[in-house]
């Protein structure tokens, strides 16, 4: 590949482990594809390795930023320079930008790539009621953007409700909407944020009324594609978004924070 910078861009993904991680084959996927002189890396990395790893980052010229999975979303945000009004909201994030001064900027990209997965299938946020299984990050980052979106109801749900009720204090701060933590009888957007679904793994607790009567159910499981929830979804009519949907208006995101996206 013909490169007109001093070297490839690197951008490495950071977790432990990091060998699940299907974002490395898809990035490079697409870099490849534009002829893009870039390459996404995974490093299996402990939290002990965190500080020597962004010590080198920040005098790495070819390493625009890097991206983290589970279990550093959280320490990492907290080494930030500067964090997204999302990030900051729930103390995680999955997308960390260098500045050609050495400075970390660190965003939080679920939220907006489920909905605008979402967006692309004719759905609008705006004066919906939002419906999400799933109290952790990327659930809260859903909620967050649906909110500022337009979002007229949000109901946030998980197996635990102790995790629910916390991430409904954290909400609360700053969004306008209220937020729910029971499951509502209808709802216009339908998401799953959960692990739920996966195999060996109960579907969401959504009643079978709940998605028969939505305009959008999205289940942001990548792995089995086509969930149990997204075939009662799609047998009904309903417009149905894949974990893969989600997944790729993300990594356009991601892409385009780190400036890796064409102009």
């Amino acid at each position: 590949m013909k490169t007109n910078r001093s070297a490839t861009q690197v951008i490495p993904i950071l977790g432990d482990p990091v060998a699940q991680v299907a974002t490395p084959a898809l990035w490079n996927a697409v870099f490849l594809d534009r002829g893009q002189d870039a390459i996404c890396v995974p490093l299996d990395i402990p939290a002990t390795g965190l500080e020597p790893f962004l010590a080198w980052a920040r005098q790495a010229r070819n390493v625009p930023g890097f991206l983290s999975t589970t279990p550093h979303k959280a320490a990492l945000a907290q080494m930030c320079d500067r964090l997204s009004e999302t990030a900051r909201s729930l103390g995680v994030a999955n997308t960390f930008r260098l500045t050609d001064t050495g400075d970390l900027i660190g965003d939080m990209f679920d939220g907006q790539g489920m909905l605008d997965a979402i967006e692309h299938k004719g759905i609008s946020i705006a004066h919906s009621a939002v419906v999400i299984c799933g109290a952790g990050a990327a659930g809260g980052a859903i909620a967050i953007e649906a909110a500022q979106r337009g979002a007229y109801s949000i109901a946030v749900i998980d197996i635990d409700p102790v995790q629910a009720s916390n991430l409904t204090e954290k909400l609360s701060l700053v969004l306008k909407v209220p937020v729910a933590t029971s499951l509502p009888a209808k709802a216009d957007i339908v998401v799953n944020a959960s692990p739920a679904g996966s195999p060996a793994i109960a579907p969401p607790p959504f009643t079978r009324d709940l998605i028969l009567n939505a305009l959008c159910v999205a289940d942001a499981l990548t792995e089995p594609e086509e969930t149990e929830l997204l075939r009662m979804a799609r047998q009904a009519g309903v417009a149905a978004v894949t974990g893969r949907d989600m997944a790729a208006c993300q990594a356009s995101r991601m892409r385009s924070f780190l400036g890796l996206e064409p102009t």
